[in-house]
Formats: C-alpha cells, structure tokens, sequence
C-alpha cells in the first residue's frame, strides 16, 4: 500500500450524508458494471438489511467513458429512467486516469462541478465513487497511483459538497492484509473481480447508509463464500471508518 490508510485529505461530507437513500442512480464505466454490476450488489444488501424497505437503483455506464460523456440531463429528468421524484443520491464514477494527470484532473473536477451542481438543483445528493489503483498486471502501474486517486477524489467532493465513497482505500487495505486475493481482473490489473465487485458494494453501501456491512447476509446467492464475504465486509467497515475520521 503506497500510503497509510489515515493519511490524506479529510473529507468533509460526512458518511450517511444521504440519509438512508431509497432510490439512487451510479454514473460511470465498466467499473460499475463488471461483476453483475455494482448497483445489484449494494441493492442486495440494502433490502437484506431493510426487508421493508422500498429500494430502487439505476444505473447509467459508458464503456471507457468519462464523465463529461453522460447525458446527465436526461438522466435527472423525472420519468425517463422510471424513476418519478428526484434521486437520493447521484453517485459519480471517473474514470480510472481521472487523476493521473493536470489535463485529466481538469477535465474530472470540471465535469464534477457541473455535475454536482445540477444534481443539488434537481434535488439529489452528488456522491463520488473513489476508483481503485491500478495493479502490477496494468501496463500504467505506479505504486503511488492510489495517492493522487485519493487526493483528487477528496479535494474534488470537498470542493462540491459530495459525499466521497472510499472503494480505492477499501481496495488499499485488502491487498495490505491478504495480497493473495485477486480483486482485479488478472487480465489487465484494472476492472474489478466478482470479490473485488463484492467488496466495493460492501464499501458502497457502508458510506451511503452509515451502517456497517458486517454480518450482511447477501452473499450474492452462494457465489462469494463466507470467509470471503466476511473478510471484504470487515474491509469495507474499516475503510469508511477510517477514511471519515481523518
């Protein structure tokens, strides 16, 4: 891990911001949709803790997509995405060079900030999903990747008024405790494995309910085993836990 979990940024949205979010839509890449996409695994969880609850999720993903290409418009439009009233929460996915360079930062923080704004405006909360780093089977591996992620990322919702989601530090403190565990595709050390999906859910709903994913009984019927899921649960608690008290 390229740096202490307690280091970086403070952020200054805190966790639950959204207040027990009911209908939520996550804009992004293949980020989210790797794994039976994103969206379905923290959905999962949410009504295996809310039996009662009324949850609806959507979810609108570009292949290698930036965030400036979303037709956010429409997207926030009461009725075209089945949805009647305002969003929740809008959560916000870069993509993954957002950071790595003064050019993409740029083009990252404007797209958030016109973003956020109409979110606020159309009565939802603005979220930023924090990306993972890149691992050594990535052609563009840096060890301090995870750095400037988690930086941008902080600086950027601080400076917008939304809620930071800390998968890339989940993602951190995994590969530091059990470096075994494959949470990238092998293939190009970018996109999520089904456990590293897994645990980004866990970080996902974690932040946006203020509740621990510990001891959550969806284990996406039977494919993640217990161990796993229960390791990556404990992950993603520490994650939020640690990011928000900095």
């Amino acid at each position: 891990m390229a740096q202490d979990a307690g280091e970086g940024p403070a952020p200054e949205v805190d966790v639950g911001a959204a207040e027990n979010p009911s209908t939520i839509l996550f804009v992004g890449n293949s980020y989210l949709y790797y794994g039976d996409s994103i969206h379905n695994h923290v959905v999962r969880m949410a009504r295996a803790a809310y039996p009662d609850g009324d949850f609806t999720y959507k979810s609108a993903t570009i292949s290698g997509g930036y965030l400036d290409q979303q037709a956010l418009d429409s997207h926030l439009e009461p009725g075209n995405l089945g949805i009647d009233e305002p969003f929740d929460v809008v959560i916000l996915q870069g993509h993954s060079t957002a950071t790595t360079s003064d050019a993409k930062m740029e083009r990252f923080t404007s797209a958030v900030e016109t973003m956020a704004d109409k979110i606020e405006a159309a009565g939802s909360q603005p979220a930023l999903y924090m990306t993972p780093a890149y691992t050594e089977e990535h052609g563009s591996y840096d060890p301090e990747m995870f750095a400037g992620i988690d930086e941008g990322y902080t600086e950027t919702g601080n400076a917008n008024g939304a809620l930071v989601i800390p998968v890339g530090l989940a993602f951190e403190l995994a590969y530091a405790e059990r470096p075994d565990m494959v949470l990238h595709k092998e293939f190009d050390g970018s996109h999520p494995s089904q456990l590293g999906t897994y645990l980004a859910a866990a970080t996902v709903y974690a932040a946006l309910y203020d509740e621990s994913a510990e001891g959550n009984s969806y284990d996406y019927y039977g494919a993640v085993p217990a161990e796993d899921a229960a390791f990556l649960q404990s992950i993603a608690e520490r994650a939020v836990e640690t990011y928000f008290a900095r």
